[in-house]
C-alpha cells in the first residue's frame, strides 16, 4: 500500500471543493451579471468639434484625474497634444476655443474634447464645478501644453 503524505490529501479536497461546491450542498454563484446597469455616456469617432479621433503609436497609457473649479474660476489656456475624454460629475462647464466658439457642459455629459486646439474651460456659475479627465497618451509626452 503507497502512502500520501497529508498535505496532498488536503490540497486535493481542496482543489475538488473549488471545483464542485454544489457536490457540497452549496448554491453555485451566478456566472453573469446581477444588480447591473449601464447607462451610456458618450461612442464617438470625433471630438465635440467634429475631429475625427487619432490616438497615438508607441508606448501609450492613460492618465484619470478629478479636476475641480471654483465658483468664477478657470482652467487657464492650453491645449491636449492626445485624445482625451471629459465626464462632467457635478456643476456646469463652459469651454471656450480659438475658432469653435464656447461649449457648454453640465452633470452627467461626457465628451470627447478637442485635440491641438487652444481653449479655456470656465465656471461662470456659483458652484463648483467637477470633472473627470481621461488622458489617452503616451509615456514621455505631455497632456497638457500651455503656452
Amino acid at each position: 500500500m503507497t502512502r500520501r503524505p497529508v498535505g496532498t490529501a488536503v490540497l486535493t479536497g481542496l482543489v475538488y471543493i473549488s471545483l464542485f461546491p454544489p457536490a457540497l450542498g452549496q448554491s453555485p454563484q451566478p456566472v453573469g451579471p446581477v444588480g447591473l446597469k449601464l447607462t451610456p455616456v458618450l461612442e464617438t469617432a470625433t471630438t465635440f468639434t467634429g475631429q475625427p479621433i487619432r490616438f497615438p503609436q508607441g508606448d501609450n497609457q492613460f492618465v484619470a484625474v478629478i479636476a475641480e473649479v471654483a465658483p468664477g474660476g478657470q482652467v487657464g489656456r492650453h491645449m491636449h497634444p492626445v485624445p482625451l475624454f471629459v465626464y462632467i460629475l457635478e456643476g456646469t462647464l463652459s469651454i471656450e476655443m480659438e475658432g469653435h466658439g464656447t461649449h457648454t457642459f453640465s452633470a452627467g455629459q461626457g465628451m470627447a474634447e478637442v485635440v491641438n486646439v487652444w481653449h479655456n474651460g470656465r465656471n461662470l456659475t456659483d458652484k463648483p464645478v467637477r470633472f473627470l479627465i481621461v488622458f489617452a497618451g503616451q509615456k514621455g509626452t505631455p497632456n497638457l501644453i500651455r503656452p
